[in-house]
């Protein structure tokens, strides 16, 4: 072959390689905001999450040491974000995350946007740089001994597990023998009873017909009907939470409590069964309500903290052999005294709606804290105020 030849081809070769000219780069695309980036969700993030784990991190004295905190973050890491600038840099807290989001996966289309969110957040100095979103169900938690279940057990145990979900976590599940929201959090309360500091629980939930499962709701009345029937300190909050007068007939949770108070009630009791159940004591903290979308109609999601503090439980011996200097309280009594505040924090839960829509700087700052957040993630901040009046109306908090 010739010399002209074999020029001809490396040149081909080249330009097959380089193209013909510089390339441009791709204009940037606009980002659209989502409905969880109304100022209701500001509301919850700054006064309920950051606030209880602000009191945590002070009482652990957290300064100069790691706060482990365990969340499904959307694509713009907000809540790491959050918590981040307000807790950890300015009180010296070093935050490490692990965090479970399915567009984590190299194949998902959102990962560009989680990849970029996770960079920027991880060259924070109060962050720890080995944390990481893992890319996967969270749900797959609950299987013990999967790779989800393995990474939850290494990085734990965990000083903050925020579960926010879309959706439902008592949602009927499609998949057969695959575990749900509830075998997840069954073992991450198994796993925190290894932990000898106290933790905070947060959950964010749809709770309307669609979003839990028939079954799932009759079990979970029926634990709040129990724990009425059996626990006099219960069922006292109770009437008084309802202003229900003595008598002798009997009371019927379900006719008496709207669907969202008996799911708060029947889950909150779940969760502190759970606990009891590992050797945790559980503080009911707060609940928080508000409505998806624009529309009237009954508050459809509910956002609840609970704080635990390790309660070591002996276990029986079969045998007979084993003694103790001390009798410690049953799980009866153990379950009555810690679900006795449930009734009065479910019927004095904050509407969040109704207080944005209400306390006018309240609803402005939270909508000045949400462009902040999403100015930082990428997004044209000044578009933010007038997407809120399209989809909502700005007398309106949504």
């Amino acid at each position: 072959m010739s010399e002209e030849a074999t020029g001809s081809d490396e040149s081909d070769d080249l330009l097959a390689l380089l193209g013909e000219g510089p390339v441009p780069f791709p204009e940037r695309t606009e980002r659209k905001f989502q409905p969880w980036h109304r100022p209701r969700k500001q509301y919850v993030r700054r006064v309920q999450w950051c606030r209880e784990i602000g009191f945590l991190a002070r009482d652990l004295q957290l300064a100069d040491r790691e706060l482990r905190y365990l969340t499904l973050p959307g694509n713009d890491l907000l809540d790491i974000r959050h918590i981040a600038e307000n807790i950890c840099s300015p009180h010296d807290v070093k935050l490490r995350y692990l965090g479970f989001n399915s567009a984590a996966a190299p194949t998902a289309a959102d990962q560009p946007e989680l990849n970029a969110a996770q960079f920027s957040i991880n060259r924070l100095d109060c962050i720890q740089p080995q944390s990481e979103v893992f890319p996967g169900d969270f749900r797959s938690v609950g299987e013990v001994r999967s790779v989800p279940w393995q990474r939850m057990r290494r990085e734990g145990p965990f000083h903050a597990i925020n579960i926010d979900l879309c959706g439902g976590f008592a949602v009927h599940e499609k998949g057969e023998g695959a575990p749900n929201y509830f075998a997840a959090l069954q073992e991450i309360l198994h796993n925190q009873e290894s932990s000898d500091e106290e933790f905070l629980l947060f959950i964010t939930t749809r709770m309307d017909d669609d979003n839990v499962d028939s079954e799932a709701m009759k079990t979970l009345l029926r634990l709040a009907q129990d724990i009425h029937d059996t626990c006099q300190k219960y069922s006292a909050a109770f009437a008084a939470a309802w202003g229900l007068q003595e008598s002798s007939g009997p009371v019927r949770m379900p006719e008496i409590v709207g669907t969202g108070e008996a799911f708060m009630l029947g889950l909150t009791q779940w969760i502190i069964a759970s606990g009891v159940s590992f050797g945790l004591k559980a503080y009911v903290r707060s609940f928080m309500t508000y409505r998806t979308g624009s529309g009237d109609g009954e508050d459809d999601i509910v956002s609840l903290a609970i704080r635990f503090k390790p309660d070591p439980i002996t276990r029986p011996d079969a045998y007979g052999l084993a003694r103790t200097s001390t009798s410690a309280p049953s799980a009866a009594d153990k379950l009555c005294d810690q679900s006795a505040i449930v009734p009065r924090r479910v019927r004095e839960r904050a509407r969040v709606d109704e207080i944005l829509r209400n306390q006018a700087d309240e609803f402005e700052r939270c909508i000045a804290e949400s462009s902040a957040l999403l100015n930082a993630a990428g997004y044209d901040a000044s578009l933010y105020r007038d997407w809120l009046t399209q989809v909502d109306g700005l007398n309106m908090a949504k």
